[in-house]
């Protein structure tokens, strides 16, 4: 895992809300200091790195990038504060993280390093979204991050407990199930200044015990965690491997599967539109999917974790949610997903004043021509 810093920041101009976290290794330094050589070291750090970005990625959440000893990730879905399943699977990625301690911390100890500690704290809210490096990278800025990162710092946060924010706290109690199946503790609170408190709280498992998970040995771990879907390539892989670091509902849906990673999806509610753009695309090795129903398309989005190599390709004059609208929703999802408008309105002077990052390549005019139309996917997709 790479500190994004190369070439320079550029922000979005979008903003989402957004659970962040912070996981620490606790006592890092201490610990390197102790190694002989630098190949402990490198495995030491990269076992840390993979095993937990192995389980980030697994529960839909992203490693924006480490700082130090220090992991930053987001989830994206949690854009949507009405699903509870969303939020359900960010607790439930803390958990894993601290369960699966125990295995990694049995391989550890085979190969004569020290055990791992974690603090880990997630909060809830409004973070800024910029590029960086050569803008295909991912960061985040803003008060909520700030402030996540400073109870991690602080004593407030717990090694091997998951630490939240006031925001979070008050989020997740409003999910009746969420609170019948967790407990929440007042973990004291972070003074933001001499007159302002910022509450913080402790979350676990109802059901959790810890002599459930420790008197395991390292096979019946594995074993656990493969019936939750986690591998056990996270033990090997990460130790071995220093270096690494049908939608449903109203609408026309269409998917071709091949054996290509460069996806269109389609938005155009008039389904005769639709049918010439995929005619148009039928002799290209791209995935293509269409979709008359602008939401139907959105939460098929949101339900993708992979935005490499894909093209969104919709309209402005659409019912429900026009084209600026799921324009915006698509890139606060992720801002690296590419679009490319299609209007019969002469709105192209307009259009790029109003919707930051677009550019001329990104607007076409209807009817569409269809070398025009083929030839601007080619350089937007590639």
């Amino acid at each position: 895992m790479k500190n994004f810093s190369s070439k320079g920041i550029r922000f979005s101009g979008d903003s989402i809300k957004s659970c962040v976290g912070f996981i620490d290794l606790v006592d890092s330094t201490k610990n390197t200091i102790t190694m002989e050589g630098l190949d402990c070291i490198r495995k030491y750090y990269s076992t840390f790195i993979n095993s937990v970005s192995a389980i980030v990625k697994s529960s839909n959440g992203r490693i924006v990038k480490n700082i130090g000893d220090c992991l930053l990730f987001y989830f994206p879905k949690t854009s949507n504060d009405q699903n509870e399943n969303f939020f359900r699977e960010v607790i439930e990625c803390a958990l894993k993280i601290l369960e699966t301690r125990y295995g990694l911390n049995d391989e550890l100890s085979k190969q004569h390093l020290p055990p791992f500690n974690f603090r880990i704290s997630i909060d809830y809210g409004v973070v800024d979204l910029a590029l960086v490096g050569d803008y295909s990278q991912i960061d985040l800025f803003g008060s909520t991050l700030n402030l996540c990162s400073k109870i991690n710092s602080s004593s407030l946060s717990i090694p091997n407990e998951i630490i939240i924010g006031d925001n979070f706290y008050r989020l997740l109690k409003s999910f009746p199930s969420i609170v019948k199946d967790f407990n929440f503790s007042n973990n004291g609170v972070y003074k933001i200044t001499e007159s302002t408190e910022y509450p913080t709280y402790n979350i676990k498992r109802k059901s959790y015990t810890l002599s459930s998970i420790t008197t395991r040995n390292v096979n019946d771990t594995r074993n656990y965690y493969q019936d939750k879907q986690l591998s056990s390539s996270i033990f090997e892989n990460s130790l071995d491997n220093s270096s690494s670091i049908d939608s449903k509902g109203t609408g026309l849906f269409s998917h071709k599967k091949i054996n290509n990673n460069k996806r269109i999806i389609l938005v155009d509610d008039e389904q005769d539109i639709l049918f010439t753009y995929k005619a148009f695309l039928q002799d290209y090795n791209y995935e293509v999917t269409s979709f008359t129903d602008p939401s139907i398309a959105l939460n098929y989005i949101r339900d993708h974790s992979d935005f490499n190599d894909l093209l969104v390709i919709l309209d402005i004059r659409m019912k429900n949610l026009n084209g600026f609208q799921l324009h915006q929703q698509i890139k606060a999802i992720d801002p690296t997903i590419k679009v490319l408008f299609i209007t019969a309105l002469d709105i192209l002077d307009e259009l790029l004043s109003i919707v930051p990052g677009v550019s001329k390549e990104q607007i076409m005019r209807k009817p569409v021509d269809k070398k025009i139309f083929t030839n601007t996917i080619k350089k937007l997709i590639n």
